[in-house]
């Protein structure tokens, strides 16, 4: 019986080169592509994506829809006792489009679940959201008032760096 020869071989490096180079070109271009990713990964302490301001909804959003799928009650929300401080009771979670130009601010009360709240709407007895962008809200006394409390959005935390054991 005669040895295996490379005619009776099923396989060839004529066939399964170009196979390899191939494999080799793909490894290439998504090792570049994961490269060019992380080099341009935001290194500042601004979210990555602070709200759905810049994408446009294709269907307005009604505030109390925010709030459904947040996990909000239906209920009115009780007023709150005596705090020691007003600016510690709040807190801005999030920014949402609502609409063609009407931003949302979602806002944690009293360190519950947050809730959204439109321009011109009460967020305390007495406090009425003035103003929202991107990264803060306002609130006063009256819709067209002085701010009396200025909300910012939290920091992204600063990525833990070192070496490995």
């Amino acid at each position: 019986m005669p040895a295996n020869t490379d005619s009776n071989s099923p396989w060839s490096w004529s066939q399964s080169a170009p196979a390899l180079a191939s494999f080799v070109v793909w490894g290439a271009a998504s090792a570049s592509l994961v490269a060019w990713g992380l080099a341009f990964w935001p290194a500042d302490s601004k979210p990555l994506a602070p709200s759905l301001a810049s994408a446009a909804l294709p269907n307005p959003v009604q505030a109390g829809d925010i709030g459904a799928v947040l996990g909000a009650s239906p209920q009115a929300q009780a007023p709150a006792t005596a705090a020691p401080s007003t600016a510690s009771r709040l807190s801005l979670i999030g920014v949402a489009k609502s609409g063609s130009s009407d931003m949302v601010a979602l806002i944690a009360v009293d360190g519950q679940a947050a809730k959204p709240f439109a321009r011109g709407s009460e967020v305390l007895p007495g406090l009425v959201l003035q103003f929202v962008s991107l990264q803060q809200a306002n609130l006063g006394v009256s819709l067209d008032g002085p701010p009396q409390l200025q909300l910012d959005m939290p920091q992204r935390p600063v990525a833990a760096t070192g070496s490995l054991p």
